[in-house]
This record gives structure tokens, C-alpha cells and sequence, in this order.
């Protein structure tokens, strides 16, 4: 078969699975019961139902893969892997190849981790969840640790994105071939290990290891033959992977892995919708750090809700929320109150195919107005999982900053408990964000903050108040950067904080390990809709002798 004849066959074939996708889709957002469970409407995964696949596929041959980056020596596979995946989606939607930061990401992810160091995907997304990225490359340059500038406006939001499920056997591989042809560069976890790299067939297979790297997985061939492997595998097939070692790696950067890989396909995501910055005007968030746990007690069904108060008036036209498994229902209601979420309307309900982060339109908008005060609560129920409630709490890579009143989880819906007061969650929130469209025009002034700070000992203890306000329209998050200077204006501390609410107010508290002197502690806030806070707002405050 010619090199055309191949194209136009995997190009047929690929808007057959997108078709069958946007069935299921649809048939996915079909109302359900209001009072009994949701109904599912999906009988199997999308991947079960798209028709057979090609033997082969390679998504350099549609244009849907951006060049091979170089991690130049940092520990930065899955950033990587994970900007890769989502220009791979940015591709395939406009047709225009975009180049977005690693460096932005790897600066902004907001973790404890320093610029580099293995990490789980759901960190890129939580970054690209609060609007914070994607960035240009061409205004943050990679590598630069600790250079990039303290804020850009996001070129595009990130609406959905999905974990497939983990390979089940060497030959499970139906998800990520519909997920490569639907949506485009699948982000996945692998084992490297170099005694089992073959270099003169640029070619890997290993049969254990822990999985300690990042790749870009972008095709297949079933008949990749398993004698070229170092160690041969029991069988033919292998997937097609961008590295991120540069164009001197493998072929040109590409190298191809074994189905019988023993590590690759546990954890794997796709970037499945992004679309313009103005989709909505605003954002409103508590989970700036994304999905690190989940929530349940015991069933497989669960209610959870947010309660926000209006930064402008506007029409709420969406939410947004996570999924564990195939096939979770679920319906959405907005309120005055907790009290109030039992009785009222079902304003979207249906069913998720594949488990992920997504972005759920209303099917009635909800007016609301300047200082509002209103419940976002969503109702699960997840096929086989007991936890089903996503949930941001405190892991060896985030520390979020949960306070009581913000995040609230149900088992009917009427009976609500804080999250904050429940064991092991007392700085946890509910992943559940709400999106707003203006009344009128959207946020045009920028964001102000207050900042307070008292002498201390030498030492001591040092606490830094503050306050972000914005005025009415407002996009409802800003990012918020704290700065100790001393008197010759050599900053001594800073902290940025990311997806700070309107009216949120906060303590940053820090050892005051500085000699005896004259101190000024600053506050600037950023707003994600792209405005900067004119001049910062500042407190001068004495470091005094030690006792």
C-alpha cells in the first residue's frame, strides 16, 4: 500500500472513532432522573464501541506532533511530556502548531518540588486548570529555573482532560489507540532502564523497573517485530514515543516500545478539549493544586459542593469537576445554600465516559449577582469506586490552604459536613470549580491587596497579613506574590501564592532569620484575566535584637 493510500486509510478511520466519539458524547449529556440516581447512558468505554483499528497509525503523518524538546540535563520529563500532550490537542483543534513553555510550568506548578523531579501529571493540569498556563515559549524560555516572570496571561484554557484507565495485559491497548486518533499525544509513565535499550534498532523493552520517566506516546504498529528488542519480548507489536532527549536520541528523538512493556500504560493522559482564554470571564476556585486524593465513605455514591460568593454579575454557565471511572453519572445543582441544594433544579446531569477532569456546560444558566452568595453541588455515582469524590489534600508535593466553609461533602444531599473538619482533611478541598460569563463587560480594573506586618525579634516569627480585593466585574482569581526587602531593597523572603479568591485573606508566616533592621513586606496580586496591580502595597516593619 502506497505512503498516500495509508494516510487516506488512518485518516478515514480516525474521523469514524471521532464521529462515534461525538455520539457518545452527546448521548453522555442526556438529562437523567432528578430525584433518583443519575442514569448511565453509556454501555462501554468509547474505545469498545469506535470500530476496528488500523494495524498502524502515526500522528507525525497527520501533522499532529510538535518538535522534540531537550530536557538539557533537568529532571523535567513530564513537563515535557505533559506540554507536549496538550499542543498535540492544540493541533489537532486549530490546526496551528503552538509552543507553549516548559519553563512556565516547571517555575508555576506550584509544588515543593524545585524547577525539577518526577511528578505526576495532574500537576500540569492543575496549573492549567486555574488559568495560570498554558504561556508561550517565546516569553519564557526553557531552561531557566527560578526565571520566569512572575506572571503571564494564559494563552488557552484547558476544559477537559482524561486518564485512561491502566493496561490490563500486554495486548489492552484499544484506549490509548482512541485516544491517539481522537484527541492526539497520549502523556504516559514508563521504566527506564539503558541495559535494556537497543540503540542500533532504537528499540526498548523491559520486563520490570518502577516507573521513573515521562513520554509522549504518538502511534502503534501491531507487527513491530519483538526480535528487535535487546531482550525479546513474548510477542510482536510496539508503540511509537517521543522522547524528550533531544534529535540525537533514537531516531531523531522517536523510539519504539514494546506492548509487553511490563511498566508502560499504568498511568497515561490525554488532553481531550482546550478552547480560546474568553471562553468564560471568570473562574471560581479553591483547588489551586489540583487532585491529590479521593474522597468517600464507602459507596459508590456522594455529593460535594463549593459555596462561593459572586466577585460580579454574570450568568454561571458551567462547572467543572473529576471523575475516577468509566461510566460516572452524575447531575449538578446551584443554590443560595446548602440547605437550599436538596430541592433545588438538576441544571446538567448525564453521564463520563472516561475518567478525567471536565468541564460540564449547564443546561440552564444561573444568574447571579455582585456579593451573591451561592452553593455549587455535584452528585456521583462511580461504577465500582468507593471514593468518589475528588479532593486537593496535603501530599509530599502540595499543601494546600483549605479553610472551614469552602468545601462540603454529603452522602444525600441534605445533610452536609465541612471537609476541613473531617480526619485527614483538615486543609483539604473539594476539586469543583465554577465559570462564569459577564452580565455586562467582563473584568476590565485590576486587583489590589492590603499587607500588614509587625516588628519581630531576630529569629522570631514573622507574620505577614494580607488581603486581595477586586473590584466588580472581577475574573475572580489572582495570583498573589509576597516579598520581605531589606532596607537597601534586597528581597530576603517572597512566596507566590496561585487562584486566590476575591476577599481571601491569609497570614504567610516565615522565621525572621535577618540581622536587626528596618524591613518592608509587599503585596502585588495578578489577575488571570491579565491585569496587574499598579504599584504594590507595602508595610514597614523593625527586626529587633534577639532576647
Amino acid at each position: 500500500m502506497t505512503p498516500k493510500r495509508v494516510l487516506t486509510t488512518v485518516a478515514a478511520a480516525a474521523l469514524a472513532l471521532v464521529a462515534a466519539a461525538a455520539a457518545l458524547s452527546l448521548a453522555a449529556r442526556l438529562p437523567a432522573e432528578v430525584h433518583g440516581r443519575p442514569a448511565p447512558t453509556v454501555a462501554a468505554p468509547p474505545w469498545e464501541a469506535g470500530g476496528e483499528l488500523p494495524r498502524s497509525f502515526d500522528l507525525r503523518t497527520l501533522g499532529w506532533v510538535t518538535p522534540v524538546r531537550e530536557q538539557q540535563g533537568y529532571s523535567t520529563c513530564w513537563v515535557m511530556a505533559c506540554t507536549g500532550a496538550l499542543e498535540s490537542r492544540v493541533v489537532r483543534e486549530t490546526g496551528s502548531a503552538p509552543d507553549y513553555s516548559e519553563n512556565n510550568l516547571a517555575n508555576h506548578m506550584a509544588s515543593r518540588l524545585f524547577f525539577e523531579g518526577m511528578a505526576p501529571a495532574e500537576l500540569a493540569l492543575a496549573y492549567w486548570a486555574r488559568w495560570e498556563g498554558p504561556v508561550p515559549e517565546r516569553d519564557d524560555p526553557y531552561p531557566a529555573p527560578l526565571g520566569s516572570p512572575t506572571f503571564l496571561r494564559a494563552a488557552r484554557h484547558v476544559e477537559d482532560v482524561l486518564f485512561l484507565p491502566p493496561r490490563r495485559g500486554p495486548l489492552d491497548n484499544d484506549a490509548i489507540k482512541w485516544a491517539l486518533m481522537t484527541y492526539g499525544a497520549v502523556d504516559a509513565e514508563m521504566a527506564w532502564e539503558k541495559e535494556d535499550w537497543n540503540p542500533d534498532t532504537n528499540a526498548y523493552y523491559a520486563s520490570g523497573g518502577t516507573p521513573d520517566h515521562h513520554v509522549l506516546c504518538v502511534g502503534w504498529d501491531d507487527d513491530f517485530p519483538a526480535s528487535r528488542f535487546r531482550t525479546r519480548p513474548p510477542g510482536d507489536g510496539a508503540f511509537l514515543i517521543k522522547n524528550s532527549w533531544g534529535t540525537d536520541f533514537g531516531a531523531d528523538g522517536y523510539f519504539w516500545l514494546s506492548y509487553y512493556d511490563a511498566v508502560f500504560g499504568r498511568r497515561t493522559m490525554v488532553v481531550a478539549r482546550t478552547a480560546r482564554r474568553d471562553d468564560f470571564d471568570a473562574v471560581y476556585q479553591y483547588d489551586a493544586l489540583g487532585r491529590s486524593a479521593w474522597w468517600g465513605d464507602g459507596t459508590e455514591d456522594a455529593w460535594f459542593a463549593n459555596r462561593f460568593r459572586c466577585a460580579g454579575s454574570g450568568d454561571l454557565q458551567a462547572v467543572a469537576f473529576y471523575t475516577p471511572v468509566v461510566d460516572t453519572s452524575f447531575e449538578v445543582r446551584v443554590a443560595g445554600s446548602l440547605d437550599a441544594v436538596a430541592t433545588a433544579p438538576v441544571v446538567a446531569a448525564g453521564t463520563l465516559a472516561v475518567p478525567g477532569y471536565h468541564t460540564v456546560r449547564l443546561d440552564t444558566a444561573v444568574r447571579l449577582r455582585t456579593g451573591d452568595a451561592f452553593v455549587v453541588a455535584v452528585r456521583v455515582h462511580a461504577p465500582g469506586w468507593e471514593r468518589p469524590v475528588a479532593v486537593e489534600r496535603k501530599s509530599a508535593l502540595i499543601a494546600p490552604r483549605a479553610r472551614p466553609g469552602q468545601s462540603f461533602v454529603s452522602a444525600d444531599g441534605r445533610s452536609w459536613r465541612d471537609l476541613t473538619g473531617l480526619r485527614g482533611d483538615r486543609t483539604s478541598n473539594v476539586c469543583l470549580k465554577a465559570f462564569l460569563v459577564a452580565a455586562g463587560d467582563g473584568d476590565r480594573l485590576p486587583p489590589r491587596t492590603a499587607v500588614r506586618a509587625g516588628d519581630v525579634r531576630a529569629g522570631g516569627t514573622l507574620r505577614v497579613a494580607w488581603r486581595l480585593d477586586d473590584p466588580a466585574f472581577s475574573c475572580a482569581s489572582a495570583i498573589v506574590v509576597l516579598r520581605v526587602r531589606d532596607a537597601a531593597g534586597r528581597v530576603r523572603a517572597s512566596r507566590r501564592i496561585p487562584a486566590v479568591a476575591v476577599g481571601e485573606r491569609g497570614t504567610w508566616t516565615l522565621r525572621a532569620g535577618w540581622p536587626p533592621g528596618t524591613y518592608r513586606a509587599s503585596a502585588v496580586a495578578f489577575d488571570v484575566a491579565g491585569h496587574r496591580q499598579p504599584a504594590a502595597s507595602a508595610d514597614t516593619f523593625r527586626v529587633l535584637p534577639a532576647q
